[in-house]
């Protein structure tokens, strides 16, 4: 006896671990506004603010981590979108400034990250 639903299952199979590998768990975007950070001297010194803002561009312009400060005291490390590299560039540009990050949200191992898609200066 043949069964010929074997290749049907398969198939259905095949395109319900497909459905759900691809856009049904993608992730959307948020905005999150806040003071751009060196996170070097933030979470050494908690240097924050515009007293901060000089030695905060020179340690972004080395390349340390940057972070964002949101309004509701939450720190996201800033990662940048090798497809929206300048709107990393443009973010770390802006220390100790007040900025609209939009980017995907991660969280992993106890980090919070936003990946940076787009940036709007405040102020």
């Amino acid at each position: 006896m043949k069964h010929t639903k074997t290749p049907y299952f398969g198939l259905l199979l095949t395109a319900f671990l497909f459905m759900f590998s691809s856009n049904a768990f993608a992730q959307s975007s948020e905005t999150i506004k806040g003071e751009v950070l060196d996170m070097s001297c933030y979470v050494t010194q908690e240097a924050t603010g515009q007293g901060h803002k000089k030695c905060a561009q020179a340690c972004l312009d080395k390349g340390l981590p940057a972070g964002i400060l949101s309004e509701n005291g939450m720190v996201y490390l800033l990662v940048e979108d090798h497809n929206a590299a300048d709107a990393y560039k443009q973010a770390i540009s802006n220390a100790a400034e007040t900025v609209e990050v939009t980017g995907k949200v991660v969280e992993k191992d106890g980090i919070k990250s936003i990946v940076v898609e787009k940036v709007m200066v405040k102020g």
